[in-house]
């Protein structure tokens, strides 16, 4: 039997189809004719969504590799959930209204459950056991978690980013503790990184078990563990790290305009006296 070049293992699970159409339905329902300079965030992250759970790279991360699995991951968290939380606009149409205010609410002043949710979703589907027990049920002939997985994972990464780039900016928390915010979510990122990079071979069963079979691009499954390790920490950190400098000049040219109209108020009241 002739097996497909990799770059035509296209697969569409029912369920996660079903997952971004209700997405993309969930949007132009709720939202209506409130898109206007937002949909290109959707579009983005659903044409993300379908090359880290359909294409290619989904094929080789379930059958071959780590770190396309990883690249994967890193997707759904830091691409995926952004994108979908900057699609939303500042103003819903009737209940949709009351519910984005009170999550946002909620978010603003409990920012530390989004960062749990964000940082500790990542870290409990690489639990080596999580791990190889999510493979065996994602091969089977129906399952429910590959939905739960990606689902999962674009929950998480809509928590965490919504203090930072959520709708409503009057509750987007401080530059300060977004720096902060971030670079502990870096830490914990590099944390996870290191160990998979310098866990023992077979400590994810299910990769052990792919040597020895078919290898598309010849990649020893050490350098494919500790690739995996380094996408994690390196790309992942990068990413927050950008973040804190963002913050950092935002947090600095507030300062700076602040200072600058006091001093203009000043001079104003002086000019009269």
């Amino acid at each position: 039997m002739e097996t497909k070049p990799i770059i035509a293992q296209w697969h569409f699970d029912p369920l996660i189809v079903v997952l971004i159409v209700s997405i993309i339905l969930l949007y132009l329902t709720v939202l209506r004719q409130q898109t206007k300079g937002k949909s290109l965030f959707l579009i983005a992250a659903v044409l993300f969504l379908i090359i880290a759970e359909c294409s290619p790279l989904h094929y080789l991360g379930m059958h071959f590799y780590f770190s396309a699995h990883m690249v994967s991951h890193v997707i759904l968290l830091l691409v995926c959930g952004p994108l979908l939380v900057m699609s939303l606009p500042a103003k819903l149409p009737g209940r949709a209204q009351k519910i984005i205010e009170s999550l946002s609410s909620f978010i603003y002043h409990h920012s530390w459950i989004a960062w749990l949710c964000g940082v500790g979703i990542m870290w409990f589907w690489h639990i080596p056991a999580v791990f190889d027990a999510s493979f065996t049920h994602m091969q089977a002939s129906f399952s429910v978690v590959p939905v739960l997985h990606a689902g999962s994972m674009l929950i998480a990464g809509m928590l965490f980013s919504w203090p930072l780039f959520g709708p409503l900016t009057n509750y987007h928390i401080h530059a300060g503790t977004g720096i902060v915010y971030l670079f502990t979510a870096c830490i914990s990122c590099s944390v996870l990184g290191l160990l998979i990079t310098f866990a023992p071979l077979g400590t994810y069963h299910h990769y052990a078990a792919m040597q020895g079979m078919s290898n598309p691009f010849n990649i020893s499954q050490q350098d494919d563990q500790q690739a995996a390790g380094l996408i994690m920490w390196v790309p992942c950190c990068f990413v927050y790290l950008s973040g804190c400098i963002y913050l950092l000049w935002r947090w600095f040219s507030e300062s700076t305009t602040d200072t600058t109209e006091s001093f203009i108020n000043i001079n104003s009241i002086d000019k009269h006296e």
